[in-house]
C-alpha cells in the first residue's frame, strides 16, 4: 500500500473515532420529525444513521464514477489496439517512443 492509501486509512479511522466520541456524548432522546410524522430515538442513532447514509451515498457515487471511468478506459484500449493493427510495426514503435518522450515529466523545465 502506498503512502496516500495509508494516510487515507488513518484519516478515516480518526474520523470514525471522532464520530463515535461525538455520538457517545449525545445519548439523550430526541424527536425526529419527518413529513408525515415523528418518532423518538437516542441522538446517537440519528448521528450514526446520518454518517452511515452519507458514507453509502459517497460510496455509490464514487463506484458509479469508477465504473464509467473503467468503461471509458476499455473503449480507449480497444481503439488503441485497432490503431496499432492498422499501422506498420515500425511506425507504432516510433509513435509510442515519441509520445513517451513528449510526456516525460522528469526532465527539468527550461
Amino acid at each position: 500500500m502506498n503512502a496516500k492509501g495509508q494516510r487515507n486509512i488513518i484519516l478515516g479511522l480518526i474520523f470514525a473515532l471522532l464520530v463515535a466520541l461525538f455520538s457517545i456524548a449525545n445519548i439523550q432522546n430526541v424527536e425526529v420529525n419527518y413529513i408525515v410524522g415523528y418518532f423518538e430515538t437516542p441522538l446517537v442513532i440519528v448521528i450514526l444513521g446520518s454518517v452511515t447514509l452519507g458514507a453509502l451515498i459517497v460510496f455509490l457515487v464514487g463506484g458509479w464514477k469508477f465504473v464509467k471511468m473503467r468503461n471509458y478506459t476499455k473503449k480507449l484500449e480497444k481503439e488503441m489496439e485497432q490503431l496499432r493493427a492498422s499501422l506498420p510495426k515500425e511506425e507504432v514503435a516510433t509513435t509510442i517512443e515519441n509520445v513517451v518522450n513528449e510526456n516525460d515529466h522528469s526532465k527539468p523545465l527550461s
